[in-house]
């Protein structure tokens, strides 16, 4: 279910945002509880058992762990240094075994519904078995509740908060109406504690909260649904131009990577103004992220919960781990400082990338799409100290501004090169299509696309759009909120301005036969 559709935004949110504002704060969770699984009840048709039992093992191995912590702070007191480190050590042991239990259940479940065929092809095709494969069920959410519940327990297990007592406030926790579909993968400090206490909606709060609703609205429902009719044109019979339409290919590429980014960011700015609305901050997960100078900065910027999940759960447990210690102690004896830290960083970032990919789906395209930006940025760090040199001798601080423009272009064309990558049916797809768009990069084939469904209206549209968009990420890339700035005027001037902006989601938005309901590209990970 959309979160741009009518029965959404009618039979879940509206009554919900009514029933919050209205019920005492103590009881706030329990409205926000009743209505999340209502949401994923009815979106999944009733495969809610992985849901149910990620939530149990989670709640019930922090609480033990939480137990253990507590006995320990106990008995510890009075104890001599030799024994109360001997009392930790035990402890710490006991945490170990249910933290481990915990996070492999978790894990394991996400792995068995969304991996167990495509592991089983793998096996199949090298080893040449027939194991058969399993009609298995992929529950909403799967991808984002499953890492929520591991960097919950993790959390717990090092001491950053308690345990949650209440298994139903838990489960609000992962199953939250607003960000189980897509996400962000939110921390329970983050957003936990905010749906058991939500704070108290101030006026700011709702002129933000509204903005933000039709902003994502506007990126969704005008720019993305309008591209997905191209892009799927091309990519779906991408056969049909390979000989003479290369130009199309990369057109349909660019308007892809558009496309992702406004249906993504757009639902983030969505259930973020719902969020808003309702007293409840959720994380960014998007901030300007075609504004980035480099690979590294752009994965700073987009999908960030996702990017700081796997550097806080898989880069620094594995690049701070003992092996990875004396590993770092050993190539400093032999290199020179700065590539003998570069090896166990590019041994832990392998495993980043790798679970960037998978996570993505269970297709070998996206480990390679993760992989890409793996070599991407070995490449880089591998040439960093001569392009220090040449930035010298090129004395590139003269002319910054140039510079960072040539940066920003060369980042996006790598961007859209993954992305290329990420929509194509499968690496040999992506590898004739790339080629075709060198060998057969027609402008006369460009210009005879009626067929795709995309005419001069909606091209005009698309780039009114999209330089509104760019001036507003300008804006927020250089401290000047539009949002803030909007929540200041007087209330007649902020109403007309809603006012403008819901009549022009109603006249450009994608409607009717020709474009259908877009399902939200992400809820398929």
């Amino acid at each position: 279910m959309s979160y741009t559709s009518f029965t959404f935004v009618i039979l879940f949110f509206a009554i919900t945002y009514v029933l919050h504002s209205l019920i005492p704060q103590k009881y706030k969770w329990c409205v926000l509880f009743v209505s999340s699984w209502a949401f994923y009840v009815l979106s999944t048709r009733g495969h809610i058992i992985p849901m149910l039992a990620t939530t149990a093992i989670v709640w019930a191995s922090a609480l033990v762990i939480q137990k253990f912590t507590d006995e320990f702070k106990e008995k510890k007191k009075g104890l001599e240094k030799p024994e109360r480190k001997a009392l930790k050590e035990k402890y710490a042991k006991k945490k170990r075994v249910f933290v481990t239990f915990g996070v492999l259940a978790s894990i394991g479940i996400l792995l068995f519904l969304k991996y167990f065929n495509f592991f089983t092809g793998t096996v199949n095709s090298i080893a040449g078995t027939s194991i058969a494969e399993l009609d298995l069920v992929h529950p909403l959410g799967l991808s984002f509740y499953s890492l929520q519940a591991v960097s919950y327990l993790v959390d717990v297990y090092r001491g950053k908060y308690r345990a949650e007592k209440n298994p139903l406030k838990f489960s609000l926790y992962l199953s939250f109406l607003l960000t189980v579909t897509e996400g962000p993968i939110a921390r329970y400090d983050q957003l936990g504690t905010q749906l058991i206490n939500s704070r108290k909606v101030e006026k700011k709060d709702f002129d933000i909260g509204v903005q933000l609703l039709l902003l994502g609205l506007f990126k969704k429902v005008v720019v993305a649904d309008r591209l997905s009719g191209f892009v799927d044109g091309i990519f779906d019979s991408y056969e049909d131009y390979l000989s003479s339409g290369g130009m199309l290919i990369a057109i349909a590429v660019l308007f892809y990577t558009i496309q992702l980014y406004c249906d993504f960011s757009g639902i983030m700015d969505v259930i973020g103004g719902m969020g808003k609305l309702m007293g409840i901050d959720l994380p960014d997960n998007f901030t300007q992220p075609f504004f980035a100078n480099s690979i590294n900065n752009f994965w700073q910027r987009w999908h960030i919960s996702l990017g700081s999940w796997l550097r806080d759960y898989i880069f620094y447990p594995i690049s701070l781990s003992k092996p990875f210690m004396k590993l770092s102690k050993s190539t400093k004896k032999k290199l020179n400082p700065y590539y003998a830290t570069m090896i166990p960083t590019a041994v832990a970032l392998f495993f980043v990338w790798f679970s960037n990919g998978l996570w993505h789906g269970a297709s070998w395209k996206y480990i390679c799409y993760g992989l890409y930006y793996y070599v991407l940025m070995m490449i880089g760090m591998l040439l960093e100290p001569l392009f220090v040199k040449l930035k010298k001798a090129l004395k590139t601080d003269k002319h910054e501004k140039a510079y960072l423009c040539f940066q920003i272009i060369r980042t996006d064309i790598i961007v859209c090169i993954g992305m290329f990558i990420f929509r194509a049916e499968s690496l040999t797809v992506f590898a004739k299509m790339l080629k075709a768009v060198f060998t057969s990069f027609s402008i006369s084939g460009a210009l005879n696309a009626e067929k795709l469904g995309i005419d001069i209206k909606d091209l005009l549209i698309i780039l009114v759009s999209v330089i509104i968009l760019f001036v507003i990420g300008y804006m927020r890339e250089n401290k000047k909120g539009l949002g803030e700035k909007i929540a200041s005027k007087p209330g007649i001037v902020k109403f007309i301005l809603n006012i403008i902006a819901i009549m022009a989601i109603i006249i450009f938005g994608a409607y009717g036969e020709s474009y259908g309901i877009k399902d939200l590209i992400y809820a398929g990970f």
